[in-house]
């Protein structure tokens, strides 16, 4: 009885947990006739659907935070650079090999509306070829 109890809790917190106001944060790239998401930070909650200028600003300080101020060189705690992270996550996700030139840039999205750029970007351009980091040329 204890375990069925535990499961409808269990339950009942993930229900609410999407009810919560949210904020994502994601960074994109733009390629010739679409954008498609290539990381995804931790959303994190926020004091209501209103609050544009705390998950814009927030998102931006995490993109900063994750990316050493924009730089695909940066390296990440499973010893990759955030660039190669990125190269895998477009072959995995997208099916992605080869990316030439592309900017990655910041993105939030409120209470799962749209999203929204951020106002950060890379300093630095994405190359990827045969889903391996490489600097482009």
């Amino acid at each position: 009885m204890k375990t069925i109890g535990l499961l409808l809790l269990a339950i009942a917190l993930v229900w609410a947990e999407d009810d919560w106001p949210n904020c994502s944060c994601g960074l994109f790239i733009q390629k010739d006739d679409h954008i498609d998401r290539v990381y995804r930070l931790d959303p994190f909650q926020v004091d209501n659907c209103d609050a544009w200028d705390v998950c814009k600003t927030s998102c931006a300080n995490e993109f900063s935070n994750n990316t050493g101020g924009g730089d695909l060189n940066y390296p990440l705690s499973n010893g990759y650079s955030v660039g190669q992270e990125i190269c895998i996550a477009l072959v995995q996700h997208h099916g992605d090999h080869n990316v030439d030139n592309a900017i990655v840039y910041g993105y939030a999205n409120l209470c799962n509306g749209p999203w929204v750029y951020d106002g950060v970007s890379t300093i630095n351009s994405l190359c990827c070829k045969d889903g391996f980091y490489r600097p482009c040329y």
